[in-house]
């Protein structure tokens, strides 16, 4: 079974990530306006999406600045193809957690293998990729890291309690 990986943006020019091999696939997810990251390492397929790690309910000083229905729904066609062309996934965001981490917890809940890399999904991003699958989803389901709910009052408690998280888990691989 092909795997789907979750990455940070400097750990694609860096390589630091499993060896996708020859049939595999980037998808590269960046604030709107960044630059995309040139791979070390050389993928069958790159795609690329702009859009800022905001959920639902965020401000935002422009709505095309969310993840939009049509970019979940090429989110789930890319994901279909790699699955039934066997394809190894790596996907970035800019820190490596929330964006790619949806995408991943899709594409593991679509069948794919997964590395295990730390992710706190952008709940924004999995649910409207679950409705192009057709998929139910709880409207209210609480924020989580590595599968174990977590809560935070605002961006900053978000950062810190994910930093924390972070430090603890690259602790137990071992990493720090």
């Amino acid at each position: 079974m092909p795997w789907i990986e979750n990455v940070a943006l400097v750990d694609i020019p860096r390589g630091r990530h499993h060896n996708a091999g020859e049939n595999s696939m980037l998808i590269q997810i960046v604030d709107p306006c960044m630059e995309f990251p040139v791979p070390m390492h050389k993928f069958k397929e790159t795609h690329q999406f702009e859009f800022l790690d905001i959920e639902a309910n965020d401000y935002t000083i422009d709505e095309a600045f969310r993840c939009s229905d049509e970019q979940a729904q090429r989110l789930v066609e890319l994901l279909q193809h790699a699955l039934l062309n066997r394809m190894n996934v790596v996907v970035h965001c800019h820190a490596g957690v929330c964006r790619s981490g949806a995408v991943c917890e899709i594409g593991v809940m679509m069948g794919f293998d997964d590395c295990e890399a730390f992710r706190s999904p952008n709940l924004l991003v999995k649910h409207k990729m679950m409705r192009v699958l057709g998929w139910l989803y709880d409207e209210q389901e609480p924020h989580t890291i590595n599968g174990v709910p977590a809560e935070w009052e605002d961006d900053n408690g978000k950062i810190f309690t994910l930093a924390k998280a972070r430090r603890e888990y690259r602790e137990r691989e071992g990493d720090i």
